[in-house]
């Protein structure tokens, strides 16, 4: 009798649920890589600028909602890129009303580098309406280098749970 309770008790302790070990998607990192387009500019066959440029209103539209908001993050081996102006950013041939350099300190969850190399920045347009906001094409020109277009006007499927 003992034997027959010990299997049994065996049995369900080794019984364990599909879900607790299941693969569980982190959303706003999720949310981030499909609102992100990647662009770069070449010179003599090598990449001098890479850029990658998240639409902060597709990740979370009720904390980036009264604006137009992009991440852009920027890496350059010449870091005299990053000085007196050289970077221009557009939208809709409009210039933000601002941007500004995010430092280390201010991470967060969606606002980060991928690499220690980079310099990043959140940029702040006018709100667009929402026919314009599926066109939305963001342009980043470096002065003397070419300019690079991170096409927003597709959008990707939404994550089905």
């Amino acid at each position: 009798m003992h034997k027959i309770f010990f299997l049994i008790a065996l049995f369900f302790l080794g019984c364990n649920s599909y879900y607790i070990d299941s693969y569980k998607p982190d959303i706003i990192a999720e949310k981030k890589i499909q609102a992100s387009r990647k662009g770069q500019i070449i010179k003599n066959q090598k990449p001098v600028v890479i850029a990658v440029a998240t639409h902060l209103n597709e990740v979370d539209d009720v904390v980036y909602g009264g604006r137009e908001y992009f991440f852009v993050e920027i890496f350059s081996e010449d870091q005299s890129i990053f000085l007196n102006d050289m970077i221009d950013f557009t939208l809709f041939k409009k210039p933000p009303i601002w941007v500004r350099e995010i430092k280390k300190d201010e991470f967060d969850e969606i606002l980060h580098s991928s690499n220690k190399w980079s310099k990043v920045y959140l940029i702040a347009f006018n709100k667009l309406d929402p026919l314009s906001s599926r066109n939305a094409k963001l342009i980043m020109e470096v002065y003397g280098l070419g300019k690079i277009v991170f096409d927003f006007a597709y959008q990707a499927i939404p994550m089905q749970f």
